[in-house]
């Protein structure tokens, strides 16, 4: 017996002893979260008259809020709002374009904006809105990003918009307020670049 209590207790020292000399891996360090910084970027064709920028900061304005209204999901308040984005995009003056390239990006652009804003007015279902919201916003980056506002905007993406295609809009704020999923994903996207 005191053999066997002998035995246990040098393993015991032995087990003790192993354990407080075993190299201890270093710890890995903590990352440190990761801050994207957001590209901002001028209006692709310089020299764009003041007044034509006004008109199409106009357009901005009524398009800032119609994604409002999806985001709060109020398909009647999108209605009016799209109506008011078409009206003011007939308003613009394109004469007021002087140069050869911005007469080509208005001409290609403003019918797409135009057919796409007349499928959203005549959408029954809040879905059908945000599926042609899509492309009117792809159509308002284009214009935005090649004549300028005159203020800044932001252009927003999330990845799940359209079936995890993702979808991009256009934003006076930094804050993310989803248009394509309004409160059940309110805050999924980021800002990827800001157009001066």
């Amino acid at each position: 017996m005191k053999t066997s209590v002998k035995l246990l207790a040098f393993s015991l020292i032995l087990f003790l002893t192993s354990c407080q000399t075993k190299k201890q891996t270093p710890k890995a360090k903590e990352a440190l979260p990761v801050v994207a910084k957001i590209q901002e970027v001028n209006p692709k064709i310089s020299a764009i008259d003041l007044a034509f920028k006004t008109e199409i900061t106009n357009v901005y304005q009524a398009y800032n809020k119609l994604k409002d209204a999806l985001v709060a999901s109020d398909p009647t308040l999108a209605l009016a709002a799209a109506n008011e984005v078409l009206a003011n995009l007939n308003k613009v003056e394109m004469g007021l374009l002087k140069k050869p390239e911005s007469h080509k990006v208005w001409m290609t652009e403003k019918p797409l904006l135009v057919a796409e804003l007349n499928m959203f007015i005549k959408g029954n279902s809040l879905e059908e809105q945000r599926a042609s919201f899509l492309k009117i916003s792809n159509s308002m980056i284009t214009l935005v990003e090649n004549f300028g506002t005159t203020e800044k905007v932001m252009v927003q993406f999330c990845p799940m918009a359209d079936d995890f295609n993702g979808g991009y809009w256009l934003s006076a704020d930094t804050a993310i307020k989803n248009p394509y999923f309004g409160d059940k994903m309110l805050k999924c996207g980021s800002t990827k670049r800001i157009i001066n």
